[in-house]
């Protein structure tokens, strides 16, 4: 008896499986992102299990168990010692004097506006359309007047204190179960981190078990190039963090700007959103150098603001041209507009968690479609020893040397430019 399926059947049972996979998924959408936490968790310390199990030649099983409770203990002890000076330093930045530079704006404003309508221009139509739209901005300018307060009688005292009373109780009772929900997320995430820190091999043999004998090579090194990005962004970001962080600390403590240590640990967070991060980190630095000025520097406040931006700018270049390359590697080059749009997408669909992820979900899209693109074309994939150290993540004990190594490169090369103008003159 043949029980072959049918062309028909295979399609329908196919159908069938992908519509039963998207039910799924959307019974387990809030599972969905602890799983992801999770999986991120396991991908940081993979390394280090790697090395316990090459280098000591420990079972896996006790190299998972040794990381993971050395992470149980070290990570309550570093969120203990940082969060406090993180917590800080973003108090310093949201309790600046915002309201003053909003009223030194709208007093420089104002006083260009009187200058505009004071000035005389030679068409007489033209001129009292804009001394009307001048009037106009003046006055939408002006603070509202404060209205005449009017004693609350006893009834609309009591009411906003029985009102609060009950915030309390309710707001009390939700923290409770926020704590409870949060603990029990922390639980899950750790507890699925371990079981797919101690089922990771086997994820990768059961792939390629799917696949056609005949892809599975090919697909082995697809999956290689996948793995290097993860490693690139999630190890290389840390390094870029701790880097950029220490160097906006050390240049703008240089050049006298006050809250230096608090500046340059939010230039150091904000590094893990590519392009869009330095940006971000930039603006309290410039609100500090327009409101407090320079301890050292006897220069205006304003001057000092654009000096901010060019150390900003020029921290941005050596990241760029030096750091990024050598920590990184090519593995994550991209464009910054599809970096961006990544971003924003990414926040759309999935928060914070989705913006932090953009990166390396695009590279590893990218991969993906650059193999598609060479099958499609009849050629053949790329070869493992195409895959070259640079393209993966450096290691971490030669990044800093290749880094200087980079810089003394450039720097004698801009020596050499300069002997060959001189000679040419």
């Amino acid at each position: 008896m043949n029980t072959t399926w049918s062309r028909p059947t295979k399609y329908i049972v196919g159908v069938g499986l992908v519509l039963f996979g998207i039910f799924i998924l959307n019974l387990s959408r809030l599972v969905i992102p602890l799983l992801v936490v999770a999986a991120l968790i396991a991908v940081i310390v993979r390394p280090v299990i790697l090395w316990l199990e090459s280098r000591v030649h420990l079972p896996r099983g006790l190299a998972v168990g040794l990381v993971y409770l050395g992470l149980a203990i070290l990570a309550p002890l570093v969120v203990l010692l940082l969060l406090p000076t993180i917590s800080d330093a973003f108090v310093y930045v949201s309790n600046l004097d915002y309201e003053s530079i909003l009223q030194g704006a709208e007093d420089w404003l104002r006083s260009t506006l009187i200058i505009i309508k004071v000035t005389q221009l030679p068409v007489a139509g033209l001129d009292a359309y804009v001394d009307r739209a001048v009037d106009t901005l003046i006055e939408a300018l002006q603070p509202f007047s404060p209205t005449a307060a009017v004693p609350p009688s006893f009834d609309a005292i009591l009411q906003p204190l029985s009102s609060a009373l009950m915030s309390v109780v309710q707001t009390g009772a939700n923290l409770v179960g926020t704590v409870i929900s949060q603990a029990v997320k922390i639980g899950f995430i750790f507890l699925a981190s371990i079981y797919i820190s101690l089922e990771a091999h086997t994820y990768r043999d059961t792939l390629l078990q799917t696949a056609p004998a005949a892809y599975r090579p090919e697909i082995s090194i697809l999956l290689d190039r996948i793995e290097r990005v993860w490693n690139a962004f999630f190890h290389g970001e840390l390094i870029l963090m701790l880097v950029v962080g220490g160097m906006t600390t050390i240049g703008l403590a240089a050049l006298g700007v006050p809250g230096a240590l608090y500046l340059g640990i939010i230039a150091g967070l904000l590094e893990i959103i590519p392009n869009l991060g330095p940006i971000i980190a930039a603006v309290p630095a410039v609100i500090v150098a327009l409101i407090q000025g320079s301890v050292y520097l006897p220069i205006s406040h304003l001057a000092f603001a654009g000096l901010i931006i060019l150390f900003y700018i020029l921290v941005q270049q050596v990241e760029d041209k030096l750091i990024v390359p050598r920590v990184l590697g090519a593995t994550l080059e991209l464009s910054p507009l599809i970096v961006m749009t990544g971003i924003v997408i990414g926040v759309s669909v999935g928060g914070i968690l989705g913006a932090l992820l953009a990166t390396p979900v695009i590279a590893t899209g990218r991969e993906v479609l650059h193999y598609i693109y060479r099958k499609m074309l009849g050629q053949e994939p790329l070869q493992s020893e195409d895959i070259s150290p640079e393209s993966g993540t450096p290691p971490s004990g030669n990044w800093l040397s290749s880094l200087f190594a980079e810089f003394q490169r450039r720097v004698r090369s801009r020596s050499t430019e300069s002997r060959q103008d001189s000679g040419e003159e």
